[in-house]
Protein backbone atom coordinates (compact mmCIF):
# COMPACT_ATOMS: atom_id res chain seq x y z
CA UNK A 1 0.00 0.00 0.00
CA UNK A 2 1.50 3.66 -0.79
CA UNK A 3 1.09 6.32 1.25
CA UNK A 4 -0.29 9.48 -0.69
CA UNK A 5 2.90 11.87 -1.87
CA UNK A 6 2.00 15.54 -0.59
CA UNK A 7 2.19 17.71 -3.55
CA UNK A 8 -0.67 19.19 -4.93
CA UNK A 9 -3.04 17.27 -6.93
CA UNK A 10 -5.01 20.08 -8.10
CA UNK A 11 -2.67 21.59 -9.86
CA UNK A 12 -2.07 18.04 -11.20
CA UNK A 13 -5.59 17.75 -12.73
CA UNK A 14 -5.52 21.09 -14.43
CA UNK A 15 -2.19 19.97 -15.96
CA UNK A 16 -3.86 16.58 -16.93
CA UNK A 17 -6.76 18.61 -18.07
CA UNK A 18 -4.65 20.43 -20.78
CA UNK A 19 -2.94 17.55 -21.51
CA UNK A 20 -5.08 15.42 -22.59
CA UNK A 21 -8.20 18.49 -23.13
CA UNK A 22 -10.56 16.22 -21.38
CA UNK A 23 -13.16 18.39 -18.51
CA UNK A 24 -11.80 16.82 -15.88
CA UNK A 25 -13.06 17.30 -12.33
CA UNK A 26 -11.74 15.70 -9.13
CA UNK A 27 -8.85 13.39 -8.65
CA UNK A 28 -9.02 10.91 -5.97
CA UNK A 29 -5.31 9.12 -4.26
CA UNK A 30 -5.51 5.08 -4.98
CA UNK A 31 -3.80 3.30 -2.22
CA UNK A 32 -2.49 0.40 -4.35
CA UNK A 33 1.09 0.01 -5.46
CA UNK A 34 4.53 -0.09 -4.44
CA UNK A 35 6.88 2.27 -6.26
CA UNK A 36 4.28 4.49 -7.69
CA UNK A 37 1.24 7.30 -6.78
CA UNK A 38 -1.95 6.12 -8.50
CA UNK A 39 -5.51 8.43 -8.87
CA UNK A 40 -8.94 7.98 -9.70
CA UNK A 41 -9.55 10.96 -11.92
CA UNK A 42 -13.50 11.73 -12.75
CA UNK A 43 -14.58 13.85 -15.65
CA UNK A 44 -17.49 16.49 -15.74
CA UNK A 45 -19.21 14.03 -17.41
CA UNK A 46 -18.58 10.65 -15.51
CA UNK A 47 -16.28 9.29 -17.41
CA UNK A 48 -13.30 7.54 -14.81
CA UNK A 49 -9.34 7.61 -15.64
CA UNK A 50 -6.51 6.37 -13.85
CA UNK A 51 -3.93 8.47 -13.48
CA UNK A 52 -0.02 6.94 -12.57
CA UNK A 53 2.84 9.63 -11.15
CA UNK A 54 6.28 7.57 -11.29
CA UNK A 55 9.89 8.19 -11.21
CA UNK A 56 11.05 4.82 -12.93
CA UNK A 57 9.06 3.57 -15.67
CA UNK A 58 10.77 3.67 -18.85
CA UNK A 59 8.71 5.10 -21.72
CA UNK A 60 9.25 2.27 -23.61
CA UNK A 61 7.24 0.60 -21.36
CA UNK A 62 4.28 2.41 -22.31
CA UNK A 63 5.47 2.25 -26.16
CA UNK A 64 5.49 -1.58 -25.65
CA UNK A 65 1.98 -1.65 -23.84
CA UNK A 66 0.52 0.40 -26.49
CA UNK A 67 1.65 -1.55 -29.34
CA UNK A 68 0.64 -4.28 -28.34
CA UNK A 69 -3.13 -2.84 -27.30
CA UNK A 70 -3.23 -0.42 -30.89
CA UNK A 71 -1.13 -2.67 -33.45
CA UNK A 72 -1.89 -6.38 -32.25
CA UNK A 73 -5.15 -5.52 -31.24
CA UNK A 74 -4.92 -7.44 -28.08
CA UNK A 75 -7.63 -5.87 -26.04
CA UNK A 76 -7.13 -7.19 -22.64
CA UNK A 77 -3.89 -5.10 -23.12
CA UNK A 78 -4.21 -1.63 -20.82
CA UNK A 79 -2.29 0.48 -22.73
CA UNK A 80 -1.82 4.63 -21.66
CA UNK A 81 -4.09 7.25 -23.71
CA UNK A 82 -2.33 9.53 -26.01
CA UNK A 83 -2.07 13.69 -24.95
CA UNK A 84 -3.14 16.06 -27.95
CA UNK A 85 0.65 16.12 -28.98
CA UNK A 86 0.27 12.10 -29.19
CA UNK A 87 2.38 11.38 -26.17
CA UNK A 88 1.92 8.62 -24.09
CA UNK A 89 2.73 10.60 -20.51
CA UNK A 90 3.47 13.66 -19.53
CA UNK A 91 6.35 15.22 -17.61
CA UNK A 92 4.85 17.19 -14.06
CA UNK A 93 7.02 18.20 -11.31
CA UNK A 94 9.65 15.20 -10.49
CA UNK A 95 7.14 12.52 -12.13
CA UNK A 96 5.97 10.58 -15.66
CA UNK A 97 2.15 10.84 -15.18
CA UNK A 98 0.39 8.24 -17.64
CA UNK A 99 -2.99 8.49 -18.38
CA UNK A 100 -5.01 5.09 -18.63
CA UNK A 101 -9.02 4.48 -19.07
CA UNK A 102 -10.45 3.14 -15.27
CA UNK A 103 -11.54 -0.43 -15.27
CA UNK A 104 -14.56 -1.19 -13.48
CA UNK A 105 -14.71 -4.36 -11.94
CA UNK A 106 -12.04 -6.54 -9.43
CA UNK A 107 -8.50 -7.43 -9.49
CA UNK A 108 -7.94 -10.63 -8.73
CA UNK A 109 -6.41 -9.62 -5.21
CA UNK A 110 -9.61 -7.90 -4.56
CA UNK A 111 -11.17 -11.07 -4.70
CA UNK A 112 -8.33 -12.84 -2.94
CA UNK A 113 -9.08 -10.35 0.43
CA UNK A 114 -12.57 -11.86 0.93
CA UNK A 115 -11.56 -15.19 0.20
CA UNK A 116 -12.58 -15.26 -3.22
CA UNK A 117 -10.50 -16.47 -6.58
CA UNK A 118 -10.76 -16.00 -10.06
CA UNK A 119 -12.86 -19.03 -11.06
CA UNK A 120 -11.17 -21.88 -13.49
CA UNK A 121 -12.34 -20.28 -17.18
CA UNK A 122 -11.23 -17.00 -15.63
CA UNK A 123 -7.70 -18.18 -15.33
CA UNK A 124 -8.02 -20.40 -18.29
CA UNK A 125 -8.42 -16.75 -20.14
CA UNK A 126 -5.42 -15.18 -18.37
CA UNK A 127 -3.27 -17.94 -19.56
CA UNK A 128 -4.91 -17.46 -22.84
CA UNK A 129 -4.08 -13.93 -22.67
CA UNK A 130 -0.54 -14.23 -21.49
CA UNK A 131 -0.02 -16.90 -24.66
CA UNK A 132 -1.39 -13.97 -27.07
CA UNK A 133 1.00 -11.68 -25.62
CA UNK A 134 4.16 -14.02 -25.66
CA UNK A 135 3.13 -14.96 -29.74
CA UNK A 136 3.40 -11.52 -30.34
CA UNK A 137 6.59 -10.79 -29.71
CA UNK A 138 7.86 -10.87 -33.75
CA UNK A 139 4.91 -8.12 -34.12
CA UNK A 140 6.42 -5.74 -32.14
CA UNK A 141 9.56 -3.35 -32.75
CA UNK A 142 12.15 -4.23 -29.82
CA UNK A 143 14.98 -2.38 -30.67
CA UNK A 144 15.25 -0.59 -27.45
CA UNK A 145 13.10 -3.18 -24.91
CA UNK A 146 14.96 -4.01 -21.84
CA UNK A 147 16.49 -7.72 -21.58
CA UNK A 148 15.86 -9.88 -18.93
CA UNK A 149 19.07 -11.24 -16.76
CA UNK A 150 19.52 -14.24 -15.46
CA UNK A 151 20.78 -11.97 -12.23
CA UNK A 152 19.33 -9.96 -9.58
CA UNK A 153 18.20 -6.55 -10.00
CA UNK A 154 19.91 -3.80 -8.31
CA UNK A 155 21.68 -6.88 -6.60
CA UNK A 156 24.09 -3.84 -4.84
CA UNK A 157 20.45 -2.30 -2.98
CA UNK A 158 20.58 -6.14 -1.37
CA UNK A 159 24.60 -5.61 -0.20
CA UNK A 160 23.61 -1.75 0.90
CA UNK A 161 20.98 -3.59 3.67
CA UNK A 162 23.03 -6.40 4.64
CA UNK A 163 25.60 -4.16 5.09
CA UNK A 164 23.94 -1.77 7.02
CA UNK A 165 22.68 -4.52 9.51
CA UNK A 166 26.71 -4.63 10.40
CA UNK A 167 27.30 -1.32 10.45
CA UNK A 168 24.36 0.11 12.18
CA UNK A 169 22.49 3.53 10.77
CA UNK A 170 22.81 7.03 12.30
CA UNK A 171 19.41 7.42 12.44
CA UNK A 172 17.53 4.73 14.14
CA UNK A 173 13.79 4.74 13.97
CA UNK A 174 11.53 2.20 15.65
CA UNK A 175 11.32 0.20 12.37
CA UNK A 176 14.79 0.55 11.26
CA UNK A 177 16.11 -0.67 14.91
CA UNK A 178 13.64 -3.94 13.95
CA UNK A 179 14.79 -4.56 10.55
CA UNK A 180 18.64 -4.46 11.66
CA UNK A 181 18.07 -6.94 14.45
CA UNK A 182 15.91 -9.31 11.84
CA UNK A 183 19.15 -8.73 9.32
CA UNK A 184 21.39 -9.44 11.86
CA UNK A 185 19.55 -12.60 12.79
CA UNK A 186 19.03 -13.91 9.59
CA UNK A 187 21.89 -13.01 7.71
CA UNK A 188 23.55 -16.29 6.95
CA UNK A 189 19.95 -17.84 5.81
CA UNK A 190 20.13 -14.70 3.66
CA UNK A 191 22.75 -15.55 1.86
CA UNK A 192 22.44 -19.34 1.41
CA UNK A 193 19.11 -18.06 -0.63
CA UNK A 194 21.28 -16.01 -2.72
CA UNK A 195 23.65 -18.78 -3.12
CA UNK A 196 20.90 -21.09 -4.52
CA UNK A 197 19.70 -18.04 -6.28
CA UNK A 198 22.90 -17.99 -8.24
CA UNK A 199 22.98 -21.36 -9.11
CA UNK A 200 19.79 -21.80 -9.97
CA UNK A 201 20.42 -18.37 -12.80
CA UNK A 202 23.59 -20.54 -13.55
CA UNK A 203 21.15 -23.53 -14.70
CA UNK A 204 18.74 -21.17 -16.25
CA UNK A 205 20.94 -19.38 -18.82
CA UNK A 206 22.66 -22.91 -19.92
CA UNK A 207 19.28 -24.12 -20.82
CA UNK A 208 19.65 -20.67 -23.77
CA UNK A 209 15.49 -20.60 -23.80
CA UNK A 210 14.14 -17.96 -26.97
CA UNK A 211 12.87 -14.66 -24.69
CA UNK A 212 9.37 -13.25 -25.76
CA UNK A 213 7.34 -9.88 -24.25
CA UNK A 214 6.79 -10.46 -20.99
CA UNK A 215 4.73 -8.51 -18.56
CA UNK A 216 6.97 -8.72 -15.72
CA UNK A 217 4.63 -8.93 -12.99
CA UNK A 218 1.18 -10.88 -13.77
CA UNK A 219 0.21 -10.74 -10.37
CA UNK A 220 -3.10 -10.58 -8.63
CA UNK A 221 -3.29 -6.72 -8.25
CA UNK A 222 -2.48 -6.59 -12.11
CA UNK A 223 -5.20 -8.68 -13.29
CA UNK A 224 -8.65 -7.26 -13.37
CA UNK A 225 -12.00 -9.03 -14.65
CA UNK A 226 -14.55 -6.05 -15.78
CA UNK A 227 -17.96 -5.88 -15.10
CA UNK A 228 -18.80 -7.66 -18.58
CA UNK A 229 -16.42 -10.60 -17.29
CA UNK A 230 -13.55 -9.21 -19.69
CA UNK A 231 -9.92 -9.58 -18.63
CA UNK A 232 -7.83 -6.94 -18.31
CA UNK A 233 -4.05 -7.04 -17.73
CA UNK A 234 -2.40 -3.33 -16.14
CA UNK A 235 0.73 -1.81 -14.75
CA UNK A 236 3.36 -2.60 -17.70
CA UNK A 237 5.77 -1.10 -15.70
CA UNK A 238 7.96 -4.52 -15.75
CA UNK A 239 7.43 -5.34 -19.18
CA UNK A 240 10.78 -6.93 -21.15
CA UNK A 241 12.37 -9.73 -23.18
CA UNK A 242 12.52 -13.00 -21.16
CA UNK A 243 11.48 -16.65 -20.68
CA UNK A 244 7.84 -17.34 -20.64
CA UNK A 245 8.65 -18.83 -17.07
CA UNK A 246 9.04 -15.12 -15.92
CA UNK A 247 5.15 -14.49 -16.29
CA UNK A 248 3.81 -18.29 -15.46
CA UNK A 249 5.22 -18.08 -12.21
CA UNK A 250 3.22 -15.96 -10.78
CA UNK A 251 0.60 -18.78 -11.24
CA UNK A 252 2.29 -21.76 -9.94
CA UNK A 253 1.02 -23.32 -6.50
CA UNK A 254 -2.87 -24.41 -5.97
CA UNK A 255 -4.03 -25.03 -9.97
CA UNK A 256 -0.95 -24.24 -11.84
CA UNK A 257 -1.97 -27.23 -14.03
CA UNK A 258 -5.30 -24.87 -14.85
CA UNK A 259 -3.59 -21.95 -16.12
CA UNK A 260 -0.72 -24.24 -17.71
CA UNK A 261 -3.00 -26.75 -19.93
CA UNK A 262 -4.56 -23.46 -21.12
CA UNK A 263 -1.21 -21.54 -22.10
CA UNK A 264 0.67 -24.51 -23.78
CA UNK A 265 -2.66 -24.92 -25.79
CA UNK A 266 -3.12 -21.45 -26.73
CA UNK A 267 0.02 -20.70 -27.54
CA UNK A 268 0.76 -20.98 -31.12
CA UNK A 269 4.30 -21.09 -31.61
CA UNK A 270 4.82 -23.71 -28.69
CA UNK A 271 7.41 -23.44 -25.60
CA UNK A 272 9.15 -26.16 -23.50
CA UNK A 273 9.43 -25.01 -20.31
CA UNK A 274 12.03 -25.63 -17.53
CA UNK A 275 11.43 -26.10 -13.15
CA UNK A 276 15.07 -24.50 -12.94
CA UNK A 277 13.66 -21.30 -14.70
CA UNK A 278 10.54 -21.23 -12.46
CA UNK A 279 12.61 -21.87 -9.22
CA UNK A 280 15.25 -18.72 -10.13
CA UNK A 281 12.12 -16.58 -10.33
CA UNK A 282 10.33 -18.12 -7.21
CA UNK A 283 13.97 -17.33 -5.54
CA UNK A 284 14.39 -13.70 -7.36
CA UNK A 285 10.47 -13.17 -5.45
CA UNK A 286 11.79 -13.37 -1.95
CA UNK A 287 15.54 -11.72 -2.39
CA UNK A 288 13.28 -8.99 -4.43
CA UNK A 289 11.02 -8.21 -1.36
CA UNK A 290 14.13 -8.20 1.44
CA UNK A 291 15.79 -5.64 -1.06
CA UNK A 292 12.86 -3.58 -1.88
CA UNK A 293 11.62 -3.15 1.79
CA UNK A 294 14.95 -3.11 3.31
CA UNK A 295 16.01 -0.51 0.96
CA UNK A 296 12.24 1.84 1.65
CA UNK A 297 13.00 1.14 5.85
CA UNK A 298 16.69 1.89 5.86
CA UNK A 299 17.20 4.38 3.36
CA UNK A 300 13.83 5.87 1.53
CA UNK A 301 11.04 6.34 3.75
CA UNK A 302 10.18 9.40 5.91
CA UNK A 303 6.80 8.71 6.30
CA UNK A 304 5.56 6.35 9.75
CA UNK A 305 2.50 4.88 8.83
CA UNK A 306 4.75 3.41 5.09
CA UNK A 307 7.27 2.09 7.28
CA UNK A 308 4.67 0.27 9.16
CA UNK A 309 3.03 -1.05 6.08
CA UNK A 310 6.57 -2.06 4.51
CA UNK A 311 7.74 -4.08 7.47
CA UNK A 312 4.53 -5.62 8.15
CA UNK A 313 4.70 -6.25 4.30
CA UNK A 314 8.73 -7.80 5.22
CA UNK A 315 7.38 -10.41 7.81
CA UNK A 316 6.64 -13.17 4.99
CA UNK A 317 10.07 -13.41 3.83
CA UNK A 318 12.48 -12.52 7.01
CA UNK A 319 13.95 -15.25 7.66
CA UNK A 320 13.40 -16.56 3.60
CA UNK A 321 11.76 -19.56 3.72
CA UNK A 322 14.05 -22.11 1.53
CA UNK A 323 12.50 -25.06 2.24
CA UNK A 324 8.84 -23.48 1.12
CA UNK A 325 11.28 -22.17 -1.85
CA UNK A 326 12.54 -25.59 -2.70
CA UNK A 327 8.78 -27.38 -2.23
CA UNK A 328 7.18 -25.16 -5.01
CA UNK A 329 10.13 -26.06 -7.39
CA UNK A 330 9.86 -29.65 -6.55
CA UNK A 331 5.79 -29.47 -7.35
CA UNK A 332 6.73 -27.56 -10.31
CA UNK A 333 8.69 -30.23 -11.65
CA UNK A 334 5.76 -32.48 -11.04
CA UNK A 335 3.36 -30.66 -12.76
CA UNK A 336 5.77 -30.54 -16.03
CA UNK A 337 6.13 -33.61 -15.78
CA UNK A 338 2.71 -35.02 -16.52
CA UNK A 339 2.64 -32.63 -19.51
CA UNK A 340 6.00 -33.81 -21.05
CA UNK A 341 7.61 -30.67 -21.35
CA UNK A 342 10.61 -31.73 -19.53
CA UNK A 343 13.47 -31.76 -21.50
CA UNK A 344 15.20 -35.15 -22.08
CA UNK A 345 18.60 -35.73 -19.85
CA UNK A 346 18.13 -32.11 -18.10
CA UNK A 347 18.12 -30.82 -14.57
CA UNK A 348 14.67 -28.28 -15.64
Amino acid sequence: MKVDNAFDKTELLEYLSTAYSLPLQSITFLPEGEDSYGYIVASETGERYFAKASTSVPDICLQVASLLRCQCNISGVVAPLETQDGMLSISWQNFNVSFFPFIEGKSRWDLWKVGEDFTDAELRQTAALLATIHDATDSVNLNCLPVAKYDLPLRNELYSVLEAAKKGTSLENKYQKQLLEALTAHRSAILQTLNRYDGLGRSATALQTPFVITHGDPTPGNLIIDTEDRLHIIDWDGVCLGPVEKDLVAFTGERFDVVLESYLVDRENGTTLHADIFGFYIYEWTLNEIRDYGTKILFKNDDAQQNEYDWESLQDYLPPNQELMEDGIAAVRNTLGRYNFLPKNSGG
